[in-house]
């Protein structure tokens, strides 16, 4: 998206201290991928002062800064603002503005990157579709990303995601989203946000006046259907899930373990669609449901769409997959809350049940607050009755309730505990020698890194 400098000036209330440049191509707000043209917005971030990467910037082709405090030499165009983090947020809201798409918007506890990929993947083939990059669900990574998409795009895919109170009141302003996809509900960011019921209470105010449709999972219950149609009653509720009180169902779900390949069936208002997918969790199926239906309802063709669906694949850390020798590894290291632990374990031992050896490697879940010990212990339990080979623990969460309270599984060898992560690669690196079919599945929050434990020569598994 091309801004003109009037353009900024006005949206930001800018003072304009030189002048070179006179447009600029988007923004953007990490100088390693800057790129020509770009307005580079220096942000003063918790680690780090983007004030600092201005130079560097400016090499990778920076037309122009945003900032708060101006002390280079560089010959640029220079916009200063009070508060850089709330000029790109009215940039941000200015560009939603110009987009001329329909807004998607996508929230919950568990699934939404996954979500918001396969609304880009079953609409793409057809439509063209802008959707936020990685995880950019944040105030500040939604407004970089409306700055940098095509106005002209037929759909806006956007994750929002919250940490503390008050932030989705400000997302749902930016976004302004004529359709929302709850995912699922649980435990997630309690730190910040207190209880589920807070939670949810607060991924609520997505919906706005422009909400036309929403899709909401029913499996847990929570919300109930009733609560969302007051929010708001100008909009249709589809209902999904695998539970019968689900307007959009699935019906069925089977994992050929040897083809790493699922088919399922979905179901709604007398309709009984079959699909195939490199899916390997049933909650993914499950996550799949409103970007099949809407894509339908778009004017996908059906064959158009099954055929699409099969080439579709989960991403790195997000719980995509590649065969390694007789196995095959599942990364799933990008994030971890229970709702989406308990999805591990359930994975894992359809794999176990198939006759696979099964390992789960389990980081700490971070950011939950009163409720961490709790929730840590019910993973471990479960692991406990579950089928799978061995869990190998790493982080002082999981491994101190381990030692104490799973003393005898630790004795036995089927909890592993993990000092380091050369000890994890090392203990990856021998299933690679074994001749058994195995299956191995990475999980912990972002800040536990357990994608390090992964032995170098696997990181070339997703390009082959």
């Amino acid at each position: 998206m091309r801004f003109t400098l009037e353009e900024i000036r006005g949206v930001t209330q800018a003072e304009v201290l030189r002048v070179l440049a006179t447009s600029f191509e988007g923004v953007a707000i990490d100088s390693r991928k800057c790129q020509k043209e770009q307005l580079f917005v220096a942000l003063r971030g918790r680690r780090v002062d983007g004030h600092a990467f201005i130079g560097d910037a400016l090499k990778r082709g920076a037309s122009g800064v945003l900032a708060e405090r101006w002390e280079e030499a560089a010959e640029t165009t220079v916009f200063v603002v009070p508060s850089t983090e709330e000029a790109l947020l009215a940039l941000g809201k200015h560009a939603s503005s110009r987009l001329r798409g329909v807004k998607i918007g996508i929230t919950g506890t568990a699934g939404k990157t996954t979500c918001k990929h396969l609304f880009a993947h079953c609409l793409g083939q057809r439509f063209s579709v802008a959707l936020t990059p990685q995880s950019f669900n944040t105030v500040v990574g939604v407004s970089s990303s409306f700055a940098n998409f095509d106005e002209h795009a037929a759909f806006v895919v956007v994750e929002a995601g919250i940490s503390e109170k008050g932030e989705m009141e400000v997302l749902s302003g930016l976004i302004r989203p004529e359709v929302v996809a709850f995912t699922a509900f649980g435990e997630g960011h309690l730190e910040g946000l207190g209880s589920v019921l807070e939670v949810v209470e607060e991924k609520l105010k997505l919906l706005g006046e422009k909400t036309r449709r929403v899709y909401l999972n029913v499996d847990r219950g929570i919300p109930e259907e009733r609560r969302v149609r007051d929010l708001v009653p100008q909009a249709e509720v589809f209902s999904f899930g695998a539970s019968q009180r689900a307007r959009l169902r699935l019906t069925s779900f089977e994992l050929d373990v040897s083809r790493l390949l699922s088919k399922f069936t979905v179901a709604w208002e007398g309709t009984n669609l079959s699909f195939e997918a490199p899916i390997l969790a049933f909650e993914v199926a499950v996550t799949s449901l409103p970007a099949i239906h809407f894509a339908l309802e778009a004017g996908v063709p059906l064959e158009e769409l099954q055929e699409s669906l099969r080439a579709f694949r989960e991403l790195p850390g997000r719980g995509g997959f590649f065969r390694w020798g007789s196995g095959v590894v599942i990364d799933d290291t990008y994030n971890a809350n229970p709702l989406s632990m308990r999805k591990a374990v359930n994975l894992l031992s359809r794999f176990a049940q198939g006759g696979y050896s099964t390992y789960l490697v389990l980081g700490d879940m971070l950011e939950l607050g009163d409720f961490a010990g709790e929730a840590h212990r019910e993973v471990l339990e479960r692991l406990q009755a579950s089928p799978i080979r061995q869990a190998l623990l790493f982080g002082p969460r999981f491994v101190d309730i381990a030692r104490r309270e799973f003393a005898r599984e630790v004795e036995r060898g089927r909890f592993v505990i993990l000092a380091s992560f050369e000890e994890g690669r090392t203990f990856l690196r021998s299933l690679a020698t074994s001749r058994e079919g195995w299956v191995v599945l990475l999980k912990g929050s972002r800040d536990m890194e357990l994608e390090a434990m992964m032995p170098d020569e696997w990181r070339s598994g997703f390009g082959d």
